[in-house]
């Protein structure tokens, strides 16, 4: 089966800009199944780029501009590219000539790849696929890695975007059960017709090390008594970095908690830091690699998943490869993909605080720590395959 994945791709392999989203396409379009092969068109990739970086031919496809293949299809489909143009300013609210252009190359790409199906990874891809698509008996899947319109009646290019191109999907999955009520109390999409895959992580880069454990830790002057929180995401309110700290304000237990990475909000954070007298305590450490972040996961004894929205984080499912127990709001418990209710997962209630249930959970001792791999995008990717299988059996029997 030929499956042809449209998304972004990471600056890793030559993408002009770096997603969650587009890491995970990525991650996705590396995997190998018997009976699965991926092609991937990214959106923000030159074709010069994606060609280097494929292992075989039309592996990664990238964008090229082709204004004469344009012009040409527009005159030999004069209505049929009117109307895609209406949408793409009517309904999707973006730029017309932009969107041709991405029409042009995906349809270009399934000309050259055939694929049995086709795997979107964003609403504002589905109108230039779908319209790619033609006549061809193609089925569409998409994955929403978050759904942004919450149904306000007042966010007009939001709902017309979703609403308008909910029509054009066959079939569609999400990350979390609470994108399965999402997708049917925001969006209208009886859940029979969602199937919920989480997303992976890369176990070969993510695992537990003692050895780094050991000397990132020495390097922090961090005691074996020492509870090491750590949190890897931008620094900014929602994802809940300052309002944490306040709560180990008040905790009895030595600790430091660790922030790695960049935003807005680090500015204040290290006023807050320095006029409480807890430089010792916090740590931004700023931006780390992927290469060197199973390092820190490793020294650190809890994640502090404190953030108040998300889709599903890559972070949190990294640091549970690692073996780290994980700290959870109460706000996105259902963007999880673990089972909350293990020993390993405190629940956070921001509005109802309890200092000795938090300082009872923290104290228990973890024995036996070690790496896990239920996540591993081998995993998730057999999931994949399963359902494209369902999907085309449902296909060929309507």
């Amino acid at each position: 089966m030929k499956v042809l994945l449209i998304g972004q791709l990471p600056k890793e392999i030559g993408g002009n800009y770096t997603t969650g989203a587009a890491n995970v396409v990525y991650e996705l379009s590396k995997q190998k199944i018997d009976n699965i092969k991926y092609y991937t068109y990214g959106i923000n990739i030159k074709h010069e780029y994606a060609r280097t970086a494929s292992t075989y031919t039309d592996q990664y496809i990238g964008y090229r501009l082709n204004p004469l293949r344009i012009v040409g299809h527009a005159l030999l489909h004069p209505m049929e590219t009117y109307k895609h143009l209406m949408h793409y300013r009517n309904v999707d609210h973006q730029n017309v000539l932009r969107y041709a252009f991405y029409e042009d190359n995906i349809r270009e790409a399934i000309k050259r790849v055939k694929p049995d199906l086709i795997h979107i990874n964003s609403i504002g891809n589905v109108s230039p696929a779908r319209f790619a698509i033609g006549n061809r008996k193609i089925p569409m899947l998409l994955t929403c890695h978050g759904i942004f319109y919450r149904g306000d009646e007042t966010d007009v290019e939001n709902k017309d975007c979703y609403l308008g191109n909910i029509p054009l999907v066959d079939t569609f999955s999400g990350l979390t059960q609470e994108s399965l009520e999402e997708y049917e109390s925001i969006l209208g999409i009886s859940k029979d017709r969602v199937s919920v895959i989480p997303n992976g992580v890369d176990c070969g880069k993510f695992y537990y090390s003692l050895e780094e454990r050991i000397g990132i830790r020495k390097k922090y002057g961090v005691h074996d008594d020492c509870k090491v929180f750590i949190t890897v995401a931008s620094v900014q309110e929602r994802k809940g970095q300052l309002a944490f700290i306040k709560i180990l304000e008040k905790m009895s237990f030595n600790y430091q908690y660790w922030i790695v990475g960049k935003g807005p909000d680090e500015a204040e954070i290290i006023k807050y830091i320095a006029d409480h007298e807890l430089v010792d305590k916090v740590k931004l450490l700023g931006y780390k690699t992927t290469k060197e972040l199973y390092k820190y996961y490793s020294a650190a004894d809890i994640y502090a998943h404190a953030s108040w929205k998300e889709g599903q984080a890559l972070s949190e499912l990294e640091a549970n490869a690692t073996g780290l127990r994980i700290v959870v709001n109460k706000a996105i418990v259902g963007t999880i993909a673990s089972n909350v209710s293990f020993n390993d997962y405190y629940v956070l209630d921001f509005d109802n605080i309890c200092i000795r249930s938090i300082d009872e959970w923290v104290s228990k001792e973890q024995l036996g720590r070690q790496s896990r791999t239920n996540f591993d995008w081998s995993v998730i990717a057999k999931m994949y395959a399963s359902l494209y299988c369902e999907i085309l059996m449902k296909f060929k029997d309507e």
